[in-house]
């Protein structure tokens, strides 16, 4: 074991936590300690293991991932995730976070955005329709408008209405600070790039659910914009959509790139312990003197880098440590949005793409969990369809029983060629956090009023929707913090 744990190793200076350019030879260092091992406390932890520094990852939960971790399900012997997770190429945070641990060559991205629609359609044979839209890498606004013209999903009014709004979006940018739109849902934001009800349904209604899992009345249309620049305006391939490219993991999320995460933590000479719940961040004049775990044990900490969602910092904290001061006080308004997903196991295997999105129905995605790592043709046994869905106004707010209904009967449409065989419900009520249009605002910075204390998470200052990426760049952003100013 590292001698970080161990409770002879001197305290750091009483008037300020120790910094984080002095000697990293352990000897006689407090560790960084990182309360949560989702994408945020992971990403934190290794990039401070990588640059020398004592760091101790604490986990409550007996397996690392947050809420991007999966589970295994006993019946049928397969390790399932807690949600499936799509991945967009414009997310280097992320993708340079899963090269570190070794977990690139098992998420691989289409070209460009290669998306098929699946809807219950009565007049097409077999009841049910599939429409794909397929953008080029390359070739800028006439490929993309060519691209649009091509796909047969909504009428070619819609069609070219939803060229005009990207291009729209686009050359309007991310809003600034001082712009007017600051603040605006996306359903605003859409009456203002006259989009109809065609337009969203086939094609903005899947996307800003994807990233924000808020209604469009409620979501940030500021929030979607960003993503939207980033995914369909100028990359390293040059103008076009190619970092709009989705991709889903081909093997559950625990192997995929948690687990990994943690055996690269250890490897560059960092902590990870699981099952091990803190109770309390201790704060002494000021300043982060440690943690005391939920058994009563007490580590010592030069920083502490809490990477859990809010109402869990609250709970960590003393009460004279926040009480009606800033950014504490305002946690309260960032809100949680659900997810749920219905695991289907069919009757014989069900072909297609890894992901389709679902038109008009309840139910917003369908996914193939594993699909990616089939060779053309083959068959995996026993291998379920899952249908997903979020937001406080979807099925995922519904009792079980509600959402299990909704999702039998869901696949009588849309698999009308499959027996049911059975179903497995599974739910986070809080998967994601302050994508509203009023809460960015009061999503706080990495840096707090106390010394030593530096936020992280999906639901902090990013500037992007609380998704993957947004928790690696805020564990990123947190370890840069933690290691102070240049030349310290």
């Amino acid at each position: 074991m590292n001698d970080i744990l161990n409770p002879g190793s001197p305290k750091p200076d009483s008037s300020r936590p120790a910094s984080l350019s002095q000697d990293t030879s352990h000897g006689g260092e407090a560790p960084v300690i990182v309360i949560g091992a989702g994408f945020a406390g992971a990403s934190a932890a290794l990039t401070l293991a990588d640059a020398g520094r004592p760091v101790l990852l604490l986990e409550a939960a007996k397996m690392s991932g947050g809420r991007a971790r999966s589970f295994p399900d006993p019946r049928s012997g397969r390790e399932l995730d807690w949600g499936p997770h799509l991945f967009m190429k414009a997310n280097p945070a992320l993708r340079e976070f899963l090269g570190r641990i070794g977990a690139s060559a098992s998420l691989r991205f289409e070209p460009s955005l290669d998306l098929t629609y699946r809807l219950a359609d009565g007049t097409a044979r077999g009841g049910v329709r599939n429409e794909r839209l397929s953008f080029p890498a390359r070739g800028g606004a006439p490929a993309s408008l060519l691209a649009l013209l091509r796909w047969r999903g909504p009428r070619l009014a819609a069609r070219l209405s939803i060229a005009r709004g990207l291009r729209r979006v686009l050359r309007e940018g991310p809003p600034a600070a001082e712009s007017k739109n600051v603040g605006e849902t996306v359903e605003q934001m859409l009456d203002r790039f006259g989009q109809g009800a065609s337009e969203r349904e086939w094609f903005w209604e899947p996307f800003s659910g994807a990233v924000l899992n808020m209604p469009a009345g409620e979501g940030s249309g500021e929030l979607l914009r960003r993503v939207v620049c980033e995914a369909f305006g100028p990359g390293p391939s040059g103008p076009g959509p190619a970092g709009a490219s989705l991709g889903a993991p081909a093997e559950a999320l625990g192997p995929f790139w948690a687990d990994r995460a943690l055996d690269e933590i250890r490897r560059a000479g960092g902590e990870a312990r699981m099952a091990a719940p803190v109770r309390r961040i201790r704060i002494e004049g000021g300043a982060v003197r440690g943690v005391t775990l939920s058994g009563g044990e007490s580590i010592e900490a030069s920083v502490v880098i809490a990477a859990v969602p809010p109402p869990a910092l609250l709970k960590l904290l003393p009460a004279k440590a926040f009480g009606g001061k800033s950014p504490w006080r305002d946690l309260g308004r960032l809100r949680p949005s659900p997810i749920a997903t219905a695991y289907l196991w069919l009757d014989r295997p069900c072909p297609g793409p890894a992901y389709e999105a679902l038109v008009a129905e309840r139910w917003e995605w369908l996914f193939r969990p594993g699909a990616g790592s089939l060779k053309a043709g083959e068959k995996e046994p026993d291998a379920p369809v899952a249908f997903l869905c979020g937001g406080a106004d979807s099925l995922a707010s519904a009792t079980r029983s509600e959402i299990e209904s909704a999702a039998r009967e869901a696949a009588g449409r849309l698999l009308p060629d499959f027996g049911l065989c059975r179903v497995l419900v599974v739910r986070e009520r809080a998967a994601t956090w302050a994508n509203g249009a009023g809460e960015q605002a009061h999503r706080p910075a990495a840096e707090t009023p106390v010394d030593g204390l530096i936020l992280a998470g999906d639901w902090t200052a990013t500037g992007i929707p609380a998704t993957c990426e947004g928790a690696v760049r805020s564990g990123f952003r947190a370890a840069e913090t933690a290691q102070g100013p240049k030349g310290d």
